[in-house]
């Protein structure tokens, strides 16, 4: 704003500027000037030009009206206090826990942003400032960035938006390179432009995963340039809301968006894209076994009504019922943010566990194929349809119950619906299946292969739970350990 009014009046505007932003509020510069109506009438035809464009339309009207904002009458500053919300400092506090990286980006003045820095907890008191301002030298701006990355770690970086926009313009390797590091970077008296010009480049070289949060107009093309959006709802409108992928209504709701709604969002999508995997891979198995049984025929072990059956109403509902699983409570969750950090390591979904799922479903089909027909050869080939789908059917239903931490009512009523909704078909599909066979001894045939293609996966589960439980398992254990404690008599009672 300095070089839009005249040389006389800028240096009591920096002054007073740099004193209101010292005491932490945001200053607002009042200018004005007077048009003749010739001289109006000649920048309106500029700007209509400039507006009807069809190539970089955006640049040349802000050169239109940058052209207009020159030798402007300083009128006066005004300083408004900008607080913060409330839980500000322990929301970052927990998401810098939760392994999450943070950035400040913001409009406001070198002071106002390294007050609000203070305030909000992002810069802690053992930590020192390096601040870099109003340089337009790219070899003086490297020879700075070299200095800083030789210092110490608790060192923190102020840069404005002039000295960045020169080292991202000429490409300056430690400007980037300087983008990679945590709790490291702080960028005042930025246009949005340059916001989202920061995102990118966070984006491209640190090659992770950025969100945006913004709560005004000026953070819209930060929030959209981000691969995740967060608007909040505020004073200064919903302009950001409405461009964001998430709106909130206050900062703090953060931590619940992350390290509840994000963390068990992400588990449940990993248990449920590899169940369904494991769903349609173990029928598959028994269909492979059995066209190689029968030299290699190509003759379809269940009807085309079973194995519609099978993908839809025999399991569709249990399995999507993982989406209602938690493995702790909302409580846990924001008390806990390091559970968060857990899933970067990609532990829920990887190869091995894709390769586990695997051999899973190999298990359980060919113990249901082959030691059905090992074991009961003197059955009709009709009875051994009916047994092994029926063992299938349940053996499904009990490896939703192993992948289960809570018990929910939905997915005992799914479960309870979709063993009715097939012992219901029995009595109508009498092509498909053999109902008289079904007897007390087809009982007894379909809970041994039920058990033994079942139980030895469920057993190494919870062995693995008792001698190498996860981050999650070891807190609700400890949590439950402290609520047992008996409560202690205040010995000064």
């Amino acid at each position: 704003m300095k070089d839009k009014v005249p040389q006389k009046q800028r240096g009591f505007l920096l002054d007073e500027c740099e004193s209101l932003a010292r005491e932490g509020l945001r200053t607002l510069v009042i200018t004005q000037k007077y048009l003749q109506g010739d001289e109006y009438e000649k920048w309106k035809e500029r700007f209509d030009d400039a507006s009807q464009s069809l190539e970089d339309r955006e640049e040349k009207v802000r050169k239109v009206v940058e052209s207009l904002e020159t030798d402007m009458e300083f009128l006066g500053i005004t300083g408004v206090e900008d607080k913060l919300q409330e839980d500000v400092c322990d929301t970052l506090e927990n998401l810098r826990q939760a392994g999450i990286q943070v950035w400040m980006l913001t409009g406001d003045k070198i002071e106002t942003a390294t007050c609000i820095a203070i305030s909000a907890g992002i810069k802690s008191n053992t930590q020192e400032i390096f601040i870099m301002k109003e340089l337009t030298d790219p070899v003086e701006i490297k020879n700075k960035l070299d200095t800083f990355s030789t210092m110490a770690y608790n060192k923190v970086l102020i840069i404005d938006g002039i000295t960045l926009g020169t080292a991202l313009n000429n490409a300056i390797t430690p400007s980037l390179n300087l983008l990679a590091k945590p709790q490291l970077l702080f960028v005042a008296d930025a246009p949005p432009t340059q916001k989202a010009l920061v995102t990118e480049g966070i984006k491209k070289n640190t090659k992770k995963k950025t969100c945006a949060v913004g709560d005004g107009g000026n953070d819209v093309g930060m929030i959209q340039s981000a691969d995740v959006g967060i608007g909040i709802e505020g004073k200064e409108g919903k302009q950001a809301a409405l461009a964001a992928d998430f709106s909130i209504v206050k900062f703090k709701y953060l931590a619940q968006l992350f390290l509840w709604h994000g963390r068990l969002s992400y588990k449940r999508s990993a248990v449920l894209s590899q169940f369904v995997i494991h769903r349609g891979l173990t029928i598959s198995v028994i269909q492979l076994l059995f066209s190689c049984m029968f030299y290699s025929l190509s003759i379809p072990i269940y009807g085309g009504v079973l194995m519609l059956g099978y993908s839809t109403v025999f399991t569709m509902f249990p399995v999507f019922c993982l989406i209602f699983d938690e493995d702790v409570d909302n409580e846990r969750a924001l008390k806990y943010p390091p559970l968060y950090k857990t899933l970067q390591k990609g532990r829920e979904l990887n190869l091995k566990t894709f390769l586990i799922w695997v051999w899973k479903s190999m298990y359980q089909g060919a113990i249901i194929m082959l030691l059905s027909i090992y074991l009961f050869q003197k059955d009709a080939l009709y009875n051994i349809v009916t047994i092994t789908f029926t063992s299938l059917i349940i053996s499904e239903m009990l490896n939703i119950t192993t992948e289960l931490n809570r018990v929910h009512w939905v997915t005992v009523l799914s479960i309870t619906c979709s063993i009715a909704a097939y012992m219901f078909t029995i009595t109508l599909l009498k092509q498909e299946i053999n109902a008289s066979s079904i007897d007390l001894e087809f009982l007894y045939k379909v809970v041994f292969l039920t058990f033994i293609s079942w139980f030895p996966l469920h057993l190494i589960k919870l062995i693995m739970r008792k001698f190498d439980p996860s981050e999650h398992e070891k807190i609700m254990k400890g949590s439950k350990k402290t609520k047992d404690l008996p409560e202690l008599e205040n010995p000064l009672v």
